[in-house]
């Protein structure tokens, strides 16, 4: 299915802006729910005070037995501002004064602009109006008249509280402006952050797919996950390199273990067939030795390819390790004698499910390689042990050594100490790389301590679960 990609930058800037976007609307939502609400019960408290307030003052309008016109057009006309509306009648029911007819045009502008304010934030404000009848007395406790107070029934809010919902709804908006541009300002600069560590490792896995391993990015950010992702691809070029470089080696390596035995096969077999030499038997059992040498190089290419086709089939057994061990050590026995090797050894019976066949193949590669690096008259050491919730396999020799800046790089394919040790002692260099993968697929794993001239220690560890010793 086709989709349209788009850069990290314009996604984390649409992200946060729909974020931003989302706040303000809840914001927005609060404010109505909450703010306005509280503000119409303010309002609407402060308009009930104001009628008291007038309900009050009317009690002082009639004295004398006469209406005090100018107190009451004060208070007539201070009333109308606020949104209420006066009329007195004496108590004949007789017009006395009324902000209607009295102050026509003032009433209407102020009733008028209420309307249209609260029809322009509310479209469904109702504009009824309600009355309420106030009786008023004289000295003598008589009725004097009926003063009529009216308002609007619904809720209704004056030019200055127009003013004051128009200036929330401003800063609303200059808040959402300054909250907008913020944060593409800010995701503008955390999206840049991001994106230009990733267009590096982008532009260098590029150049890995063209080949070129050999740059690093030198990059640092101040994101955990992003210097991971760089420091894993500059890992991931060093290790494709050095990868790289054992193919080169493993390819020169070969055809020079190749060469020079077919070299020499050839030349005794030119010689023989001009009749310059005799096809001695001497002479045969040295062309057979390079045969030999032949057979062990591609024997060595072939064990990997058949490990690498059979290793996740692990047919696990019961197996006792000092019985297993013993064996082995019997049939290399001879080797060791060959250079006058003594193989000392101090097993347990232990049990555990391991694959016998496999598992045999790592003693054998290490007990080989021990033979190999050891010197005559030299001494290896074999025991197993039950130690930090682990059995442990050590083989040791005090044998030539391994090189620290080595160590790391020996379960490695093709991967060889020196080139002079190879050409003494043969091999590709694939036993120490399929004795750890097959000790991984135990779940286990093997530790190396060497010196140099002294001696050498692999270690065998493999988890205890499962493990009994009967």
């Amino acid at each position: 299915m086709d989709y349209k990609t788009k850069s990290i930058n314009g996604k984390i800037i649409k992200a946060f802006t729909i974020i931003m976007l989302l706040t303000i609307v809840s914001i927005k939502i609060f404010v109505v729910m909450t703010f306005e609400n509280g503000f119409r019960e303010y309002v609407d408290d402060s308009n009930k005070a104001e009628v008291e307030h007038l309900i009050f003052d009317l009690k002082s309008v009639y004295k004398d037995n006469n209406w005090d016109i100018e107190t009451i057009k004060a208070l007539g006309e201070d009333a109308i501002r606020k949104g209420i509306a006066l009329e007195i009648y004496d108590k004949n029911k007789k017009l006395v004064w009324s902000i209607f007819e009295d102050e026509k045009i003032l009433s209407n502008e102020t009733l008028n602009e209420i309307s249209k304010n609260m029809q322009s934030i509310d479209n469904t404000w109702n504009n009824k109006f309600s009355e309420y009848e106030i009786t008023v007395y004289d000295d003598n406790g008589n009725v004097a008249g009926y003063p009529y107070i009216g308002h609007y029934a619904s809720t209704y809010y004056m030019k200055n509280d127009m003013e004051f919902f128009h200036d929330m709804n401003k800063i609303i908006i200059i808040i959402a402006i300054i909250s907008i541009g913020s944060i593409v300002i800010i995701s503008f600069i955390i999206s840049k952050s991001i994106s230009n560590p990733i267009a590096k490792v982008s532009k260098m896995a590029k150049d890995i797919e063209k080949g070129n391993y050999k740059d690093d990015i030198d990059y640092k950010s101040n994101i955990d996950e992003v210097d991971e992702l760089i420091n894993s691809i500059n890992k991931l070029g060093y290790e494709l390199s050095e990868q790289e470089n054992l193919r080169k080696r493993l390819t020169t390596d070969i055809a020079h273990e190749l060469r020079t035995p077919l070299t020499s096969i050839k030349g005794h077999l030119d010689l023989i067939i001009a009749g310059i030499w005799e096809p001695s038997k001497e002479r045969l059992v040295s062309i057979n030795e390079e045969v030999s040498r032949i057979t062990k190089l591609v024997e060595g290419l072939r064990n990997l390819a058949k490990f690498d086709s059979e290793k996740n089939n692990l047919e696990k057994e019961k197996i006792n390790i000092k019985d297993l061990i013993t064996n082995i050590v019997y049939n290399y026995e001879g080797k060791a004698l060959e250079k006058n090797i003594k193989l000392d050894y101090d097993l347990e019976d232990i049990y555990i499910f391991i694959d016998k066949r496999q598992f045999s193949q790592v003693i054998i590669n290490l007990l080989s390689n021990a033979i190999k690096y050891t010197n005559s008259n030299g001494n290896i050491k074999i025991k197993n042990y039950i130690k930090d919730s682990s059995i442990n396999i050590s083989i040791k020799d005090n044998g030539i050594g391994i090189p620290e800046k080595d160590i790391n790089h020996i379960f490695e394919r093709f991967y060889r100490v020196d080139e002079s040790r190879s050409k003494e002692t043969g091999g590709i260099g694939v036993g120490l790389t399929i004795s750890k993968s097959i000790v991984k697929l135990h779940s286990g794993d093997i530790i190396v301590n060497s010196e140099v001239d002294k001696e050498t220690e692999f270690i065998i560890k493999l988890p205890i679960k499962k493990v009994s010793t009967n």
